[in-house]
């Protein structure tokens, strides 16, 4: 498609919100099931059923729901778990609001996600876990993780946040049982969106109890049920808690979001390899990788790397001309450990970081920008982003011959 500059803006992601959704969430109004409900359960048991877990509890984020985990296996002030920097920062935050300590390895330049061969050189006698983030929707090498894990005694906790519908050797992220729990996002830009909201999925019902009365004021039964007609008006705190539940009205959009995610998930695939080919001969970038049988894509993002030494312009300067174009993109992620936060704990946390740092995630960091894609999208849509994208970089290049 040849290049014209495109009237109206298009953003980087858009959620797919359609009738069913629209008719189910006016059916929970009518019934007067508006906050935590039946449709919530049955929202959590469509969860367990997709990903193949016996348990799944949803909360009001991915965020609650990763700093819960933490609470439930006991993390202390001082313990140490080991993640990596190119993550959104609840990764790290999560682990700091419990009073431990996140340790970061560097990445694969490839994938973009955690690289393992770095992981026992970050175990301490204070290490107590592990976090890998399936950066993209494209699954980390899990097998050498679980092997580093077991050898050392340590949990693992997936960060699976962009993997709704990702599989490892063909078993969806999540459905493991060597990583103690998993965490999802169902945010307005992941695969599935139930407008906010995120899940818990695990194994081992003896934390079902704890899962369930931390994300509502540490009562210990279904708080929600006593509005019911079986139920008792009569309730019992056991411990001080958040209020993180997740509503009816949520759980109508995703009813119907998790019946359609694997078409979702099918065609941001072919919109993910269509980019592939029509990227294929631009060397002023570098394309991500499709994921194999093992690492089973969900193509969540589309994350490109800008080449500044070859395409004449900077990363943020490549955002803004494409902004300039009317064409959105996002950035996932400025690495956790260049935060002015995060800045100031590691500078206190040295024994935090690794003694020659982070360079593949700070080259990469510099360099990453996510293009648009969601099952929306349509083909003329993405020949124009390409044609955009040539453009601005011809006219870059054409400014530094001048």
């Amino acid at each position: 498609m040849p290049y014209t500059r495109r009237e109206t803006f298009l953003p980087f992601t858009r959620p797919m919100i359609g009738q069913p959704e629209i008719d189910e969430m006016i059916d929970s109004i009518h019934r007067g099931w508006i906050t935590t409900g039946p449709k919530c359960a049955k929202f959590e048991e469509e969860l367990q059923r997709y990903n193949g877990v016996p348990h799944c509890r949803v909360m009001n984020s991915a965020t609650t729901a990763q700093e819960i985990t933490m609470q439930v296996l006991g993390l202390q002030a001082g313990d140490e778990v080991i993640t990596t920097s190119l993550t959104w920062v609840s990764t790290l935050s999560t682990v700091v609001l419990q009073g431990g300590i996140p340790v970061l390895v560097d990445i694969d330049p490839v994938t973009l996600n955690m690289d393992p061969s770095k992981l026992e050189a970050a175990i301490t006698p204070r290490t107590k876990g592990i976090i890998p983030v399936h950066l993209t929707g494209l699954p980390c090498p899990m097998e050498e993780i679980w092997t580093i894990a077991e050898k050392h005694g340590l949990w693992v906790v997936e960060d699976a946040a962009q993997a709704m519908g990702a599989t490892y050797k063909g078993t969806k992220i999540g459905g493991d049982p060597r990583s103690v729990m998993s965490v999802y996002s169902f945010h307005p830009n992941k695969n599935m969106t139930t407008g906010e909201g995120g899940a818990i999925a695990f194994f081992d019902e003896a934390y079902l109890p704890r899962i369930q009365r931390l994300r509502f004021h540490g009562i210990e039964r279904d708080a929600w049920k006593r509005q019911s007609k079986e139920g008792s008006v009569h309730i019992d705190v056991v411990e001080p808690a958040r209020k993180a539940n997740f509503m009816d009205l949520q759980a109508a959009l995703g009813l119907h979001q998790i019946k359609q995610l694997d078409g979702f998930n099918a065609r941001r695939r072919q919109l993910f390899h269509r980019y592939l080919e029509l990227f294929r001969d631009l060397d002023e970038v570098m394309l991500p990788t499709p994921g194999d049988d093992i690492h089973g894509h969900c193509f969540h993002l589309f994350v490109a790397r800008i080449l500044p030494e070859k395409a004449g312009l900077s990363r943020d300067e490549f955002v803004t001309a494409l902004k300039e174009e009317n064409i959105g993109t996002g950035i996932h992620y400025r690495p956790a450990h260049v935060h002015s936060f995060y800045q100031d704990y590691f500078a206190q946390h040295a024994h935090a970081m690794p003694k020659d740092g982070l360079p593949n995630a700070e080259w990469s960091g510099e360099r990453l920008l996510s293009l648009p894609l969601w099952p929306g999208l349509t083909e003329a849509d993405q020949d124009q982003v390409v044609a955009t994208i040539k453009h601005v970089i011809a006219g870059a290049r054409a400014k530094i011959a001048v």
